[in-house]
């Protein structure tokens, strides 16, 4: 590497990791505005590991053991020891994407000079990468997901550098914190061993050590039963349009192409721009005269092509078992992201190139004042990501409760207390409060049957208990599942609360017993209390003691 190219390569890396740093102290400062400020899905995966720093918390709780259940060894195992060093799991976990965003930069930044040694080209890439990824709630949630960037890429990288020992880590590393990916990475060995036999062993070693880490996987049984069968699903409101997992859809666009679930493309609207830049080029490649950089394109490129055919491949066999491989987007929008942010950044170096040149010979007494646009540009471009971050924050899913004095009140209960509600003030309290919860929406994940069978049940025993008129079936409730505090919303015994909540009108006939209930007389038995057994009053949240609610003798007569 020779002196002006380790000086160029130097300043773009530089850069890179900058613009990575920009992004993501841009959603930091969204994530540490309150203390009370959460990503949507690490309230799933998150809040049971408050147990590593307080191990008296969630004893016995369905939820949190499964949620540990199925959350992958190495990022448990991340935790632990941050736990054990007295740091809060809740605020490293908002610390995170920092670090996965910074890894994911530089290994963008590697591959793409594999293929095409242009730092500008990695710069590009790593840029627009990053733009993506902090639009959505991938990276930004911290969870298992997240790191399927760094260490796809990191694959990648020592696949294309023939390092054996970090390249079998790299798969390791992906067993570790997002299986799927290993998946992906043994068909990419796989189309390479088919067209490239000079490196036999990497290929071969590599599918060994994918081969080993998906057979522990298979060989190991959940407590919480069997994937749920697509016959079972298909049974489910839970997986149809408007249901907490929707999966299916009539429409064949949103089913096959752009289903969350089940899409194999990305929907993010800048996509549609982006792909005009990785089209063209193409189109560039027939004019080398025209676009000379075309000509630094590596014949490692076509790893991008065997990428998108492993992803094509493994989203058509995750359809095919569904849900035994898990979700089909899994394996084809989080590498398509990656996909084109690599060709974009080529595309665009080619462009720029040809058009800087151009602007040279024809204007060579403007150079300077071209240097002075081309140094706005780039400071427009580092100013770009916390203008991106700013302007869409919704798309990162940091969420936030109405009302933090609730969540502030139920933390000073006994640590095995249980609450029941309706509301969505559920999906915060195991978080936020550290306390346990007998159902919430965030937590109904219906993929494992045994746990979502469950889940079911309880939702199904709070609506009939919270509607009933019968005593002795809401004192039954409370006993069954040793329930401490029951939490109302004031508008609850409305018709229109049961109406409007599509996840609760998955659950019949439980649900229209309930506002058949509504509309007659007696009241309900709990529409009844008139503020007696209230422990807790905040807004338009009543929290009412269990065992309060069970001695009441005037509420059993009427």
């Amino acid at each position: 590497m020779n002196s002006f190219f380790r000086s160029k390569y130097n300043f773009w890396f530089t850069l890179s990791i900058i613009a990575a740093i920009l992004f993501s102290l841009s959603g930091l400062k969204l994530a540490f505005q309150s203390p009370y400020i959460i990503q949507d899905d690490a309230r799933q995966h998150i809040f049971w590991m408050q147990q590593f720093n307080d191990h008296d918390l969630f004893p016995g709780d369905l939820i949190a053991d499964y949620f540990q259940s199925v959350a992958p060894w190495g990022f448990t195992n991340l935790y632990k020891p941050i736990a054990g060093l007295g740091i809060d799991v809740i605020s490293f976990n908002k610390f995170t994407p920092l670090l996965i965003g910074v890894a994911t930069t530089i290994y963008c930044f590697l591959v793409c000079l594999e293929i095409f040694p242009i730092p500008f080209a990695g710069f590009v890439s790593s840029l627009l990468l990053n733009q993506n990824l902090w639009m959505l709630d991938d990276l930004s949630s911290g969870t298992p997901r997240a790191f399927i960037y760094p260490l796809f890429l990191a694959f990648i990288y020592y696949l294309l550098k023939n390092n054996t020992p970090l390249c079998i880590l790299s798969i390791i590393l992906q067993g570790l914190f997002y299986p799927q990916t290993v998946l992906i990475s043994g068909a990419v060995l796989i189309l390479r061993l088919l067209s490239d036999r000079q490196n036999i062993k990497i290929y071969l070693l590599g599918l060994l050590t994918a081969a080993s880490i998906l057979l522990i996987y298979a060989a190991k049984t959940s407590e919480f039963g069997d994937i749920v069968t697509l016959e079972q699903a298909q049974s489910l409101p839970e997986f149809m349009p408007g249901g907490r997992s929707a999966f299916f859809a009539d429409n064949f666009r949103e089913f096959w192409l752009l289903g969350r679930r089940s899409g194999f493309f990305p929907i993010e609207w800048q996509y549609s721009l982006m792909c005009a830049y990785g089209v063209s080029l193409f189109w560039l490649k027939r004019y080398p005269h025209r676009f000379p950089l075309v000509k630094k394109i590596d014949k490692k490129v076509i790893i991008l092509l065997q990428i998108f055919s492993a992803g094509l491949l493994l989203y058509c066999l995750a359809h095919l078992f569904l849900f035994r491989l898990h979700l089909p987007s899994r394996y084809s929008q989080h590498i398509l992201r990656i996909i084109i942010a690599l060709v974009d950044g080529i595309a665009i170096a080619v462009l720029f190139n040809s058009l800087t040149s151009w602007i040279e010979r024809q204007f060579s007494y403007y150079r300077k004042l071209f240097k002075s646009f081309g140094l706005i540009i780039l400071l427009s471009l580092l100013l770009y990501p916390t203008y991106a971050v700013q302007a869409y924050p919704h798309r990162l899913g940091y969420v936030e409760p109405e009302t933090v004095e609730l969540y502030q009140f139920l933390e000073q209960q006994p640590k095995d207390s249980l609450i029941a509600t309706l509301g969505r003030e559920a999906d915060f309290i195991p978080t936020l409060a550290k306390r346990s919860v007998l159902v919430a929406e965030e937590y109904a994940i219906p993929y494992h049957w045994g746990y979502y069978q469950q889940i079911d049940r309880r939702i199904r025993d709070l609506i009939t208990a919270q509607y009933s008129t019968d005593f002795d079936t809401v004192r039954q409730f409370i006993q069954k599942y040793q329930l401490d505090f029951w939490l109302i919303s004031t508008n609850a015994f409305t018709i229109d609360y049961l109406k409007n909540n599509l996840w609760l009108r998955q659950f019949q006939p439980e649900t229209f017993n309930a506002i058949e209930m509504i509309s007659k007389k007696p009241k309900p038995i709990l529409a009844r209390l008139n503020n007696r057994c209230q422990i807790f009053t905040e807004q338009n949240l009543v929290a009412i003691e269990a065992d309060c609610l069970t001695s009441l003798a005037d509420i059993k007569s009427d």
